[in-house]
């Protein structure tokens, strides 16, 4: 069975464990014409991934790629794929990332990453975890590390050195990482990125979306349920023309990551934003192609529609933003590899930490967690870590003030919005430093 086909799809339904409409990935293998429920990935991927829907997706497409090598293997020569969780042993786990380590050798290729091997090999192994604790036979021994592939090893270096046909003796996987690093944003958009990025999506609907996510720091699965007309805690929730005068913010109730319920400040600014780029703009006409698409009214519950009168999923702003960044990247080349539509989630609390640390950022005493305020980003970002979530952004925003030395006195002032701060805080140190060497200049001429 060395070219086992399994196919990876969406399925939505009512769980009759929580009497609720659930939406996860199955996994549904083709052997001989036949078509086989691959039962314990699936009940794992039910039980772990029906809060997002696009974890759910990368999950089954990793325990895919898994069963799909194990087909490979001798072992399992006889076996059917619904039976591949009682067969599965650390060993196989381990050189399964082997396998993936000596192609990428050999294909000389930055991805996957070591990392994201290592990643992608827990994602099977706590599925064998979770069997284990349902009470699902396995052969996986949980307590014991030998499904880990230490890649730093020379012994192992020389294995898929030799596997891949390698003939130098240059440690080419950490030269592959080391290259696959350099394409990792770690710092915040900058303007010019930020500008070209919304210029070159190919539907102005994800254009919009990203800048709402630039003043709300929402995830895309959580954008997409935004409402037209909000009902029961977000009744408020409208066009912003209708909503009541002289509000700087409003509360905004949502159910994020995890099902956990939470609120978030939306700025009057970006409901106001909202209604004059798309609201007034492009929802008409695509609330029409929605009904004649559908045969019937769009709800007030759905607002983001595609150009087609299709509403907007998590995949399709995925999608969208890769084909972004690729016309992007033809415009610009120097638009940074890595960027992706998260990185305006990463906007309005690296803003926050700027306004609220402000003249402190660049000292010993912005280290101390402000608890209030750290508690105010969690919440707004939907974290579970006030620690973790304060020191990511205090990081990012010391990078960007540093990156803008001489701003740093002038603090953003609570009515701040995305586009003062695109303008003030989105460049990148290149342009500060050329601006400050023409204002240099034009001091000399002038003395």
């Amino acid at each position: 069975m060395k070219n086992l086909k399994i196919k990876v799809q969406p399925i939505t339904y009512t769980s009759v464990e929580i009497e609720h409409k659930v939406s996860h990935y199955i996994l549904i293998a083709e052997v001989k014409k036949q078509k086989i429920l691959l039962s314990v990935p699936n009940l794992y991927l039910y039980k772990k991934t029906r809060s997002s829907i696009m974890t759910s997706r990368r999950y089954a497409n990793v325990i895919s790629k898994f069963y799909r090598f194990l087909a490979t293997q001798s072992f399992f020569k006889d076996a059917s794929p619904g039976d591949y969780h009682s067969r599965v042993r650390n060993l196989d786990i381990r050189r399964w990332q082997l396998s993936r380590q000596v192609k990428r050798v050999k294909n000389g290729s930055v991805q996957p990453t070591s990392f994201t091997i290592f990643e992608e090999a827990k994602i099977v192994f706590n599925m064998f975890g979770w069997a284990m604790e349902a009470g699902i036979q396995t052969n996986v021994k949980v307590k014991l590390q030998n499904w880990v592939a230490n890649f730093k090893r020379d012994t192992l270096l020389s294995y898929i050195h030799k596997k891949a046909g390698v003939r130098y003796d240059t440690d080419s996987i950490r030269i592959l990482d080391r290259e696959a690093k350099q394409g990792k944003v770690k710092s915040l958009i900058t303007n010019k990125d930020i500008l070209n990025l919304i210029s070159s999506y190919p539907d102005s609907v994800y254009s919009t979306l990203f800048c709402f996510a630039l003043c709300t720091a929402m995830r895309p699965s959580e954008l997409c349920e935004f409402p037209y007309l909000g009902n029961g805690e977000n009744k408020h929730i409208m066009p912003h023309s209708s909503m009541e005068k002289n509000q700087s913010k409003f509360k905004y109730t949502l159910v994020g990551k995890g099902n956990k319920l939470r609120e978030i400040v939306i700025p009057a600014y970006g409901l106001a934003d909202l209604e004059k780029n798309y609201i007034k703009s492009d929802y008409p006409a695509r609330k029409k192609k929605y009904k004649a698409k559908y045969g019937k009214a769009c709800p007030p519950s759905i607002l983001f529609l595609t150009s087609e009168g299709e509403p907007v999923t998590e995949k399709m702003i995925a999608d969208a933003t890769t084909y972004a960044a690729k016309l992007a990247t033809e415009k610009d080349p120097s638009f940074r590899r890595g960027n992706n539509f998260y990185q305006a989630r990463h906007w309005w609390p690296t803003m926050m930490m700027v306004q609220h640390r402000g003249d402190i950022l660049l000292t010993a005493a912005a280290d101390v967690i402000d608890a209030a305020f750290a508690e105010t980003l969690m919440k707004q970002m939907g974290h579970s870590s006030i620690a973790t979530t304060y020191k990511h952004y205090l990081d990012l925003a010391r990078a960007l003030v540093m990156a803008n030395e001489g701003m740093v006195n002038d603090i953003i002032r609570e009515d701040f919005n995305i586009h003062a701060q695109i303008e003030k805080y989105g460049k990148t140190h290149i342009e500060v430093a050329a601006e400050r060497d023409e204002a240099s200049e034009a001091e000399g001429v002038a003395g």
